[in-house]
């Protein structure tokens, strides 16, 4: 039996329990340890030792990021929600369809950083590692983005924007 495969067979079920009492789903505990023991093999490939505290510290990531991307998805449910609401009580310039086509106005980085900020909800830095720039430049494409979008739908006192975290 190799390595690998006696070190995956030692720390599947390990991995698998921590995944699911942290997550509550099994198919979620199982897609996790998935992608756990894909990271393992890279690193095992690579010469890198296996251990089960690295094991661990991968899973503790992984669980880290499956949480933010549930919070995104409620984040974004919410505001898609109030969107909806909101579009349905108004008739000026916050109509869906007049908004989507300021933003598809917009120059590409300007809109990129807008949709990554208000659509899906990541924060400059998130953004700037997608991006590959700081998060300061993100922040800054954000102002002037919204700047022309206020331009665009006739707005003159924009403060109420909320600025990117």
């Amino acid at each position: 039996m190799g390595e690998f495969t006696r070190f995956y067979e030692e720390n599947h079920a390990l991995v698998l329990g921590v995944a699911q009492r942290r997550l509550g789903s099994l198919e979620d505990a199982e897609n996790l340890a998935s992608d756990a023991f894909r990271l393992a093999w890279a690193r095992f490939e690579a010469g890198g030792e296996l251990s089960v505290p690295w094991l661990y510290g991968v899973v503790r990531n992984l669980v880290g990021t499956a949480y933010r991307s549930r919070s995104r998805r409620s984040d974004l449910q919410r505001q898609i929600n109030a969107d909806y609401t909101t579009t349905q009580l108004n008739t000026g310039p916050e109509d869906s369809a007049e908004v989507r086509d300021a933003v598809n106005r917009l120059p590409e980085n300007y809109r990129h950083v807008v949709v990554m900020t208000y659509w899906e909800g990541l924060t400059a830095p998130e953004i700037a590692a997608i991006l590959g720039t700081s998060p300061g430049a993100v922040r800054t494409r954000l102002t002037r983005a919204r700047e022309q979008l206020a331009e665009h739908l006739g707005i003159t006192e924009h403060e109420h924007m909320e600025e990117v975290r």
